[in-house]
């Protein structure tokens, strides 16, 4: 199930009570954007990576808006995975991700790699 939360209109920051209210023992991920494309304003990341950990769920940060305005620490925002886009720095236009390698290790590959028998 997919739950949407609340933000504040005045400054488009992600509403913190709405989002803890919407957290339950079944949530497995909370994907949120670390800032906003209308407002530039900024959510308070470590905040939603401390709820996120604290329900056992993992944080998807898109950091799209934030990348090419500001330094992003992931060690220091704790975060699980965390996205970008290259084009938005001017790069190319394709995706950049951050991942724990031990949770990325764990998720199935999908025609990336080559399977036996089969030519890379």
């Amino acid at each position: 199930m997919i739950r949407e939360v609340d933000f504040h209109p005045a400054d488009c920051t992600l509403d913190l009570g709405s989002l803890a209210a919407a957290i339950t023992d079944r949530t497995r991920l909370i994907a949120f954007g670390y800032a906003s494309n209308a407002g530039g304003t900024i959510n308070d990341v470590r905040r939603i990576v401390e709820l996120a950990h604290a329900a056992g769920a993992w944080a998807y940060v898109d950091a799209v808006h934030y990348a090419p305005h500001g330094p992003i620490d992931v060690q220091a925002l704790d975060c699980d995975f965390l996205v970008c886009s290259a084009y938005k720095f001017f790069g190319p236009h394709l995706g950049v991700l951050y991942g724990r390698l031990n949770l990325l290790e764990t998720l199935p590959v999908y025609k990336v790699r080559a399977r036996r028998g089969h030519p890379a």
